[in-house]
């Protein structure tokens, strides 16, 4: 389990690099981007810093407030290997009880980052 926690905490460092990054290409300070996700500026860099976790829907509007794809946020697998550390088992888990909708767009964008990610599972 420990290493499932990690992973996750190593994901959330990553995305939170990742924005900041599209962040300052975008030339928003963090209070801009706050403005207009409708966030604090210290939730903006909680989130950088991969200290607070992003909602799905606030991962998208995120996105959408700095111009670029969902998936440009997300780390690169070579930084992480998503589907090894958290195992097809595992995420079909964490996803459990999300919508369909949601279950999608989580396992089309771990599929972009890595190759080997699950598909979903029909009950």
């Amino acid at each position: 389990m420990q290493r499932v926690v990690d992973a996750t905490s190593e994901f959330y460092v990553a995305v939170g690099k990742n924005i900041r990054a599209a962040r300052l290409k975008s030339g928003l300070s963090q209070t801009m981007l706050a403005q207009r996700i409708g966030f604090t500026r210290a939730s903006i860099a909680n989130l950088e810093g991969g200290r607070q976790r992003i909602a799905l829907h606030l991962f998208a509007l995120i996105a959408l407030a700095l111009d670029v794809e969902p998936v440009e946020l997300l780390p690169d697998t070579k930084i992480l290997q998503i589907s090894d550390k958290l195992g097809r088992d595992n995420l079909h888990r964490h996803l459990a009880g999300t919508s369909e909708t949601t279950q999608d767009f989580v396992l089309r964008a771990v599929a972009q980052v890595a190759p080997a990610a699950p598909t979903r599972k029909d009950s």
